[in-house]
């Protein structure tokens, strides 16, 4: 894991977005293709906008998210909304997008279908993740019912459905095991209160208690921005 530490937001921004391309630049140019998982929230705006102006064979690019709410598309709390908003415009609007809602009124009945609209994406070369307050990330929250299988090394269904009971929505969310085997993650952090979350789960023993800490413990290409 690497930590780096930046005077404010805009700089954090900048760095990150720059790296993300340079990773993607890289994936077209060894395979052809790249990946890229991003999550939802206020935060990744600005990320999002700086991306979308790049130059970058966006075309080559499939873009799909480490996790969403079973809403519809256009749903205001939707991150697929959040993404056609202010990812796939401008000269990103050129990548392929893949969404993670299938049909259906529930995430526990609509899983496989979701699971068959991400079959095309094989390799993840770049993951954005988000982390909240209580130490959840992705919609692997340690107040669900599925959290103990959604982190399991035995499970090698790549999505899972969670219901979280401190947040609305059922959810659809890559697990533990997908996140891992990404390429390349990122988790920026803003805020103190953020960090003292972060401080914390790198101590946890108990990973289901804050299950970003899994990914601190065990993932190889980890890296963590900090916006002082």
């Amino acid at each position: 894991m690497n930590i780096t530490k930046f005077k404010n937001t805009q700089a954090m921004t900048s760095y990150l977005a720059s790296d993300i391309v340079s990773k993607l630049k890289n994936a077209i140019a060894t395979k052809g293709q790249a990946v890229l998982l991003v999550s939802g929230g206020r935060s990744p705006i600005a990320l999002f906008e700086q991306l979308n102006q790049t130059d970058i064979a966006w075309d080559k690019v499939i873009i799909s998210l480490v996790d969403d709410r079973w809403v519809g598309p256009t749903h205001e709390s939707s991150n697929e909304n959040l993404v056609n908003q202010h990812l796939l415009i401008n000269k990103a609007a050129k990548a392929r997008f893949i969404g993670l809602v299938a049909q259906g009124d529930s995430a526990f009945d609509g899983i496989e279908q979701s699971i068959e609209l991400i079959k095309d994406i094989k390799e993840i070369d770049v993951m954005i993740l988000g982390m909240g307050e209580d130490g959840h990330t992705a919609s692997i929250f340690p107040c669900c019912a599925q959290v103990e299988a959604a982190m399991s090394v035995d499970n090698h269904q790549r999505l899972i459905a969670t219901q979280p009971t401190t947040a609305a929505f059922e959810r659809v969310s890559f697990t533990l095991n997908e996140i891992l085997a990404a390429k390349q993650v990122y988790l920026p952090l803003n805020g103190d209160n953020k960090v003292r979350v972060f401080e914390q789960a790198q101590q946890l023993e108990d990973l289901a208690k804050m299950p970003i800490s899994a990914v601190i413990k065990q993932h190889t290409a980890f890296d963590v921005l900090i916006s002082e």
